[in-house]
């Protein structure tokens, strides 16, 4: 029987907490699934563990060689037999029993032109345009109409484990950029949400896990996520400025308090600790999202490193959407 869902969950070194993560995908009530695992060489007993499972439902692709964040998912991706996918990384796991039954049922009455769906909105937590993000994105952005709230937003889906999706998405839009290691999530659902809508739902089904060794705090200790972050934001301005023409000055304003004076702020504080790697990052940037180099320091100073005025440009630039 085809599975109604597959479940992809990518491996490096995942113990104590991959445990954890397959077993809220055995507790689950909905049953009809498929657990994809690419175990990207471990060797902390990861590979071991899900040797030893004996589920028909979980398929292990054990690596040879490691591919990364993204080649995995490009790789698991194109062994699932279903035709939605969960993506459930090895930190996090599902809420509740039920949380399989909710993504389904939510695909079930999607419109077709639906592409990709981010849960877990009403848990976005945080100051400033955080919040203001929680309460002004639309439950469905339609297809093209995406660049303006990834541009004001950032990476609206966050965590990987947000994300649920229609398999045949890679068919529309390509696969991930694993050229951006640090930033080929972005990058992606910005590309897809100019084939398909993309859906933003409040209901929480997993539980993102944040602790010392989880990926995003070893992977981006020399500042890489900036100069992959600029291509993205990059392309991200100028299909605004196409969208939006005559709001350049707003547009500008809020590309350099989200992208330029939150990351100097975070750029001085490594500075002071003796690394200066994130800093040559920022200052090596040419980018047309952004104020002249004056500009920029004012602005930051102006603006306390980007915490405030985020929302004021945000909404500037929402009134014309």
């Amino acid at each position: 029987m085809q599975p109604e869902i597959s479940i992809i969950t990518i491996v490096y070194n995942g113990l104590p907490f991959l445990k954890e993560c397959v077993e809220s995908v055995l507790k689950q009530q909905f049953q009809n699934w498929e657990l994809l695992i690419s175990d990207d060489v471990s060797t902390d007993g990861s590979r071991e563990y899900l040797t030893a499972l004996n589920d028909p439902r979980i398929k292990l692709f054990a690596q040879e060689k490691n591919l990364g964040i993204f080649g995995n998912l490009n790789f698991l991706f194109q062994q699932a037999a279903a035709p939605v996918c969960q993506i459930l990384c090895q930190d996090d796991y599902f809420l509740s029993e039920t949380s399989l039954q909710q993504v389904v049922n939510y695909w079930n009455t999607a419109a077709p032109e639906t592409g990709f769906a981010r849960f877990n909105h009403e848990s976005v937590t945080g100051k400033h345009l955080l919040e203001y993000q929680k309460s002004s994105v639309p439950a469905l952005i339609k297809a093209g109409k995406a660049d303006i709230w990834f541009y004001i937003f950032g990476n609206l889906p966050g965590n990987l484990s947000n994300v649920s999706l229609r398999t045949s998405l890679f068919a529309k839009a390509g696969w991930f950029d694993q050229s951006l290691p640090y930033a080929g999530d972005f990058e992606f659902w910005s590309r897809a949400a100019r084939f398909v809508d993309f859906g933003v739902v409040d209901t929480s089904v997993t539980y993102i896990r944040r602790h010392p060794n989880v990926a995003s705090n070893y992977l981006n200790k020399k500042g890489e996520l900036i100069r992959q972050k600029h291509i993205i934001v990059e392309r991200l301005y100028n299909a605004v400025q196409e969208q939006y023409p005559g709001n350049t000055f707003f547009v500008k304003l809020h590309g350099t308090l989200q992208y330029d004076s939150l990351q100097r702020d975070a750029a001085i504080k490594f500075y002071l600790k003796g690394n200066k790697n994130f800093f040559k990052e920022l200052n090596g940037l040419k980018s047309g999202y952004a104020f002249s180099s004056l500009g920029k320091w004012l602005l930051y100073i102006i603006s306390a490193g980007g915490r405030c005025g985020r929302i004021f440009s945000a909404k500037r630039l929402l009134k014309g959407v």
